[in-house]
């Protein structure tokens, strides 16, 4: 890493301390570790190595899946949204990959076949599943040795005052109680609620990674991933200056301003508000001004900073929930969109 450079620190530590607390609140129930979208923008091949506990891993793409084969995972994995081509059923069958089976239309392409199944039945998210008459069906045309389990999907289990979680819950429970199969339902918000964690299977995703994934409602879980970036320049401004592309930000008196070596090319989000927090040397400062490709501004309240003094845009100090919310989105869109260009730095 480029002392310049915007960087990311994935604490592992703190990913198995989060790992442990997925485990402890479903202690019957085998762990499919969700590592999609690159481990969540943590690093798949260095998430799934150090999550050697896991009993599985999960991924939303037949590439994600060779991908980690290719660097030795043996572990099972999952490709949640399945396959609908011959090339990604070579390829689940070259390496051993398990398929998710969430329409009719698949079941003629898996029973040509070897790969082991699991059978996506929709309880109420509407978006991937089976319908109950097409269930059946699956279920008598696949050898029974091949079919995993029944999995599904709770669509609102980040409100656990919600009623639907408890009736997705009671969907579920009375076709795995029918067909006497093991299953999958509960996501992060649904562990943590205590909702479906009797079940064969948990699949834990944005907790493993230190995300809070309730709006109201705090949790014990340790972030993973801190970005930070240096500071590579230190500003006078004057009462009446502006900052930054549109003059958007105007001091109100004489002060000191900070520039950062980070912008949305990292994954900065432009939409961020101007009070954003940002922590620099024991402060909590705030953005000003617009975001730049590859820099941002931001304010200075205690002693001048030095050149090179980095500042810490989410991690320990600043949540990136916070963050999120400033821009109008989520943490798994901030830690999704960090780009290739900032080095990610493993720290036992």
């Amino acid at each position: 890493m480029n002392d310049q450079d915007a960087s990311v620190r994935i604490d592992l530590a703190s990913l198995t301390y989060n790992f442990n607390v997925a485990r402890a609140a479903a202690p019957t129930s085998q762990i499919m570790a969700v590592i999609k979208a690159d481990a969540y923008g943590h690093g798949a091949e260095a998430v799934a190595k150090h999550l050697g506990s896991a009993d599985a891993f999960a991924v939303a793409r037949i590439s994600e899946a060779v991908a980690l084969r290719e660097c030795g995972i043996n572990h099972p994995i999952t490709v949640l949204s399945g396959l609908i081509d011959q090339h990604g059923l070579r390829l689940a069958e070259r390496y051993g990959i398990d398929l998710v089976l969430h329409h009719p239309e698949q079941l003629g392409l898996f029973q040509s076949s070897g790969v082991n199944v699991w059978l996506k039945f929709d309880t109420g998210m509407h978006r991937l599943g089976l319908g109950l008459k097409d269930l059946e069906g699956c279920l008598k045309a696949l050898p029974e040795a091949r079919v995993l389990g029944l999995v599904s999907h709770f669509s609102d289990a980040d409100d656990p005052s919600n009623a639907k979680n408890n009736e997705q819950l009671e969907t579920f429970l009375a076709q795995i109680q029918r067909f006497g199969l093991p299953g999958s339902l509960s996501n992060s918000a649904a562990i943590l609620s205590g909702l479906g964690t009797d079940q064969a299977w948990v699949r834990p995703g944005i907790m493993l990674y230190g995300a809070n994934p309730f709006v109201s409602r705090s949790v014990d879980l340790r972030p993973v991933m801190e970005l930070t970036a240096p500071v590579i320049a230190v500003k006078q401004l004057r009462r009446g200056d502006r900052v930054g592309y549109g003059s958007r930000w105007q001091a109100q008196a004489d002060c000191t301003v900070a520039v950062l070596a980070i912008g949305y090319a990292d994954g900065y989000p432009r939409e961020i508000k101007l009070d954003t927090p940002v922590g620099l040397n024991g402060q909590r400062e705030t953005v000003l001004g617009r975001i730049s490709m590859d820099m941002l501004t931001i304010s200075v309240s205690g002693a001048p900073p030095s050149i090179g003094d980095r500042a810490e845009l989410w991690g320990q100090h600043v949540a990136i929930e916070e963050v999120a919310a400033q821009a109008g989105t989520l943490s798994y869109v901030l830690m999704c969109g960090l780009a290739a260009r900032v080095p990610r730095i493993y720290q036992e």
